[in-house]
C-alpha cells in the first residue's frame, strides 16, 4: 500500500461525530419533509454551460469562482474580506483525473472540483487554504411548495471543540421567487427564531437570497464572535439550480473575519438507497481546520485542505473505503486506508444518516492515548497490524441531477492529541 509522509499523512486521519439535536427555538415542532407524491421542488435546471460563475463561501465570507471550460481559465475573488491573505487569482486550468488544476505565472494557484453548473470546490492555494464551497445561481427562481434544505456547518472557530454542527431549514416563495420564507429551522448549532424571511436579487449576474437586521443564525459557531449575530451581519444564501446551496453570515465591518457559513444540499422527496450510494465512485477533499494550542500544551495545527477519492475496491453495502492521493498528485492511485459506514437513514428526514462512523489510520496512537474530555471514539488495529481509530459521525447526502453528493461533519481524534474539526465533501464521478 502507498504511504504518504508528513502533513498528508496526518491530516488523512478523520472521523467525523454529530449529534442531532433541535435547535431550542423549534422544540416541539412537528417535522416538515417533502411529499413524494407531490410537485414540489426547483423548477427544471436549464443545461449547464461551459462558462459558470459561483458564489461561494469560506466560512465565514464570500467568493466568486469562475470556471471558464470553452477557454481553459479561471478567476476567484474573496468577496466580504477582499484583504484576507487569499487575493484575487486568475489563470489558466487543466483537467486531471476528473479535478481541475488552476496555475497563475506558471506556478499552481490550487485545485477545483466541479460538477458543471451545479456545484465546485475550490482550494485557492496551497494545502493550508481554507475550501470554497459554490454554486451558481444566475436567477430569482420560484420554488414550487415547500422544500428542506439540509446541510453542516462549516467550521469557523478555532476555540469551539467538537461542536460538530448540523442544521436544516425549510424554504418556500412567492411566485417571483423574490420573496422568500424560511420555517422550521433546526439543529444542533442554529440560534434564535426559527422563522424568518429574506429577498432575492440579482447583481452583476449573479442571485442571492439575503437578508439583515433579523436574528436567525444558521451556523452559532463563529470565528471571532463578539455577538452572534453582530449589528452589521450580513446574511446571503445562494441555492445551486439543481438543489446545492450555500450560506454565509458574516460581517464585513469587522477587522478580523467575523461569521460561519454551512453548505448542504435539498432533501431528496424519497429515502435513498444506502446500498446504492456505498456503490458509486466519488471525488472530493477533506478540510482540516487550524487549531490553536490544546490541552497540556498540544501544538497548534495549520488548516489543511487535499484531494480524497472514495468508492473503491472493498465498498459496498453501507461501506465507502477511500483516501488521499501521494503527494497530492491526483494522477497517482488514491490510497484505501479511511472508511466511511453510512448506516442506517433517518426515518423522518431522507439522506441523513445520525449513525454513520468512520475508521482512519493512526500510527501516533492519539486516539488510544487522548486523556483529556469530550472523546468519543475506539481505538483499534487493522488486518495489516496497522493502529486504527473509529468515531461516530453524521452525513447529509442528496442526490440533485440523480448524482449523489456527500457533506460529512467530523472531529478527528487521531489528527493529534487534541483532535481536531474536520468535514469531508464528496461528488458523485
Amino acid at each position: 500500500m502507498t504511504r504518504t509522509p508528513g502533513y498528508i499523512r496526518n491530516a488523512t486521519f478523520l472521523a467525523l461525530a454529530a449529534a442531532i439535536v433541535s435547535g431550542c427555538s423549534t422544540k416541539g415542532s412537528s417535522p416538515i419533509v417533502p411529499s413524494p407524491s407531490a410537485p414540489v421542488g426547483l423548477p427544471a435546471p436549464p443545461a449547464p454551460g461551459q462558462v459558470n460563475t459561483y458564489s461561494g463561501v469560506q466560512s465565514p465570507g464570500t467568493w466568486i469562482l469562475t470556471l471558464n471550460n470553452t477557454s481553459n481559465t479561471f478567476s476567484y475573488q474573496p468577496v466580504t474580506y477582499p484583504a484576507s491573505p487569499n487575493a484575487p487569482v486568475s489563470g489558466t486550468i487543466q483537467a486531471s483525473h476528473g479535478f481541475t488544476a488552476l496555475t497563475a505565472n506558471g506556478g499552481p494557484v490550487g485545485y477545483a472540483l466541479e460538477v458543471v453548473g451545479r456545484f465546485a470546490i475550490l482550494r485557492p492555494g496551497g494545502v493550508n487554504t481554507a475550501p470554497v464551497l459554490a454554486v451558481p445561481e444566475i436567477s430569482c427562481y420560484q420554488i414550487t411548495g415547500r422544500s428542506r434544505f439540509q446541510y453542516v456547518g462549516i467550521p469557523a472557530d478555532i476555540n469551539a471543540g467538537p461542536t460538530l454542527g448540523y442544521g436544516s431549514v425549510v424554504a418556500s416563495t412567492d411566485s417571483t421567487g423574490t420573496s422568500w420564507q424560511f420555517e422550521n429551522m433546526q439543529g444542533n448549532i442554529v440560534q434564535g427564531p426559527a422563522t424568518f424571511s429574506a429577498k432575492c436579487g440579482t447583481a452583476s449576474s449573479q442571485a442571492a437570497i439575503s437578508f439583515t437586521g433579523q436574528q436567525s443564525v444558521l451556523n452559532n459557531v463563529w470565528a471571532n464572535p463578539a455577538t452572534i449575530p453582530t449589528a452589521h451581519t450580513n446574511s446571503t444564501i445562494s441555492i445551486g439550480p439543481s438543489g446545492f446551496f450555500v450560506a454565509d453570515q458574516s460581517d464585513p465591518t469587522q477587522a478580523l473575519p467575523t461569521g460561519a457559513s454551512v453548505v448542504g444540499v435539498i432533501e431528496p422527496t424519497s429515502a435513498l438507497s444506502t446500498s446504492d450510494i456505498a456503490l458509486q465512485q466519488y471525488l472530493g477533499f477533506v478540510y482540516q481546520e487550524a487549531t490553536p494550542i490544546g490541552l497540556n500544551g498540544v501544538p497548534p495545527t495549520l488548516a489543511l485542505t487535499f484531494p480524497v477519492a472514495f468508492g473503491l475496491t472493498g465498498s459496498g453495502g453501507t461501506l465507502l473505503v477511500g483516501g488521499d492521493f501521494p503527494n497530492e498528485d491526483v494522477t497517482q492511485a488514491p490510497n484505501s486506508d479511511m472508511s466511511i459506514v453510512l448506516g442506517n437513514q433517518d426515518p423522518t428526514y431522507n439522506g441523513l444518516y445520525q449513525n454513520a462512523s468512520i475508521t482512519v489510520l493512526d500510527p501516533t496512537e492519539n486516539c488510544a492515548n487522548y486523556q483529556g474530555p469530550g472523546e468519543n471514539a475506539t481505538s483499534g488495529v487493522n488486518a495489516e497490524g496497522y493502529y486504527t481509530c473509529t468515531f461516530p459521525a453524521v452525513a447529509v447526502v442528496g442526490n440533485p441531477g440523480g448524482k449523489y453528493g456527500i457533506f460529512i461533519t467530523a472531529y478527528n481524534w487521531a489528527a493529534r492529541l487534541d483532535g481536531a474539526p474536520m468535514q469531508i465533501y464528496l461528488l458523485q464521478k
